[in-house]
């Protein structure tokens, strides 16, 4: 048997342990950034019958083994350990003031620890603290960057207005000042010429054949005319 294969845990001190811990982790995310004793996950996970002493250990060992989850040994406790550490309004600004890049955030890595964080997201954005955008379908916020309040101009409802009724030329006076310029429109299509220019012949340049062995010339006779006879 392959030493890579791992048979299935069928003693009773181990059935449904990693279940368990699964189980354990969604607590700790439910009540996050609050610490859960060791004592009340075992409480909330396993069932009486099966709280005996090895089967709380092999519990025990499995959630202390997850990357979701930090475990303090002074206090007995657990705590559940998001991508980042978000949980609140003042947490998101800093986080994104300390980025040296505009790369923002994405609001799916902000739920990792942080369950209602679209309404505080609606908050900010109202304040113009934060810009977002949003899924076309449901309008949720997908990402977030910081944003600067002191930027934000609010405009008077007469400058509004006054904006509003500068009259903007019509497109057929459009058109026509763009062909007196000699641009075309869009749809407008190209210009093709009819008469077809003649092309050009390329002058064709002679190459002298290269001699070889010029040293030897006058070493050897010329018999090229000398033709041997044909016998029949």
């Amino acid at each position: 048997m392959s030493s890579f294969y791992a048979p299935p845990v069928t003693d009773p001190a181990g059935i449904d342990v990693r279940t368990n811990a699964v189980y354990a982790v969604g607590r700790l995310r439910e009540k996050f950034p609050e610490r859960i004793s060791a004592s009340d996950l075992i409480t909330f996970v396993l069932p009486v019958q099966r709280r005996d002493e090895t089967t709380v250990q092999h519990f025990l060992a499995v959630l202390n083994a997850n990357s979701k989850v930090t475990y303090d040994k002074e206090t007995d406790s657990f705590l559940f350990k998001p991508e980042h550490n978000i949980t609140d309004a003042d947490s998101l600004l800093q986080f994104l003031q300390k980025q040296e890049t505009a790369m923002g955030i994405q609001v799916s890595k902000l739920k990792d620890g942080w369950a209602d964080v679209a309404d505080a997201i609606d908050k900010l954005e109202a304040e113009h603290r934060l810009l977002v955008t949003r899924n076309k379908k449901d309008h949720h916020p997908r990402m977030v960057w910081i944003d600067d309040p002191t930027l934000h101009a609010p405009l008077d409802q007469e400058f509004k207005d006054l904006w509003n009724q500068i009259p903007l030329p019509s497109v057929e006076d459009t058109i026509k000042e763009l062909r007196k310029m000699n641009h075309k429109s869009t749809g407008e299509p190209a210009r093709t010429d009819l008469t077809a220019k003649p092309k050009k012949e390329k002058r064709k340049v002679r190459r002298g054949q290269k001699i070889t062995n010029v040293h030897m010339q006058g070493l050897f006779r010329d018999y090229s005319e000398k033709k041997p006879e044909i016998k029949k």
